[in-house]
């Protein structure tokens, strides 16, 4: 991609911009696809009130690679739920939901594929529903994740690189909405609190630790670092989440 293509990307809001959508998408590997896409998705997390089931499932589908093929069944919920409830806002939110599970299944390779389109849309709809809140924060982040490949050339190249980078924003998202044990994830200026905990639990990760052994270690950060009592329950789920994450 020339410079300056890749300086009009980062001066464009995007919006309705079919063309450049298209270009931005071609430009993330394909078995990173999902990955992609999920994240920007899920920037909306601390924003959306109301995080429609169907969506929380999408997640859990595009963490797992062999559950790719199920996100062709995850749209029909989606759509069901867009044609269910037609006063919810923003709309483009649910539309770039329903891209996102398209997407996830074109990438298994399963016959019965999506519209090649699908993906362009993504920078569009997401910047769409961006500006339904007005908000500084999530605009600079979902902009951010859009131009990943574009801003960070060595990912494409290494496409390993990249995964682990994907990764590691993944466990991010994990520890702030999932395990949360001091309970602020309601509280965006308290985003920050668990992230210094991320880059040991990607390396327990790296390392091939168990299931086990990463819930322990999230169990001692809540006993001992931060003097709670500590769920041993919730700590294993959270594991199970991290150690199926795909690299």
């Amino acid at each position: 991609m020339n410079k300056d293509i890749s300086d009009e990307f980062k001066h464009n809001d995007f919006k309705g911009n079919l063309a450049i959508g298209k270009l931005i998408f071609e430009d993330v590997p394909d078995n990173l696809k999902p990955f992609w896409s999920g994240l920007i998705l899920s920037s909306f997390n601390d924003y959306v009130k109301h995080i429609p089931e169907s969506i929380g499932e999408l997640y859990l589908i595009i963490d797992h690679e062999n559950r790719w093929v199920e996100a062709h069944a995850q749209f029909i919920k989606i759509r069901q739920f867009l044609l269910n409830n037609k006063d919810y806002q923003p709309e483009a939110y649910l539309l770039l939901a329903e891209k996102v599970a398209k997407i996830t299944y074109n990438a298994c390779g399963q016959p019965a594929q999506f519209d090649a389109d699908s993906g362009w849309y993504i920078t569009s709809l997401a910047m769409e529903a961006a500006a339904y809140y007005k908000n500084d924060t999530l605009n600079a982040d979902i902009r951010a994740i859009i131009l990943l490949f574009i801003n960070n050339k060595k990912f494409k190249g290494d496409v390993y690189a990249a995964k682990k980078f994907l990764i590691y924003r993944k466990i991010d998202e994990i520890l702030w909405y999932d395990w949360d044990p001091i309970g602020v994830n309601s509280t965006t200026d308290t985003r920050n609190e668990y992230q210094g905990y991320v880059p040991e639990i990607v390396r327990l990760k790296q390392n091939g630790m168990s299931k086990r052994e990463i819930a322990l270690h999230l169990f001692k950060i809540e006993t001992e670092r931060m003097g709670l009592s500590g769920i041993m329950a919730n700590c294993l789920k959270i594991a199970d989440r991290i150690i199926n994450l795909s690299y």
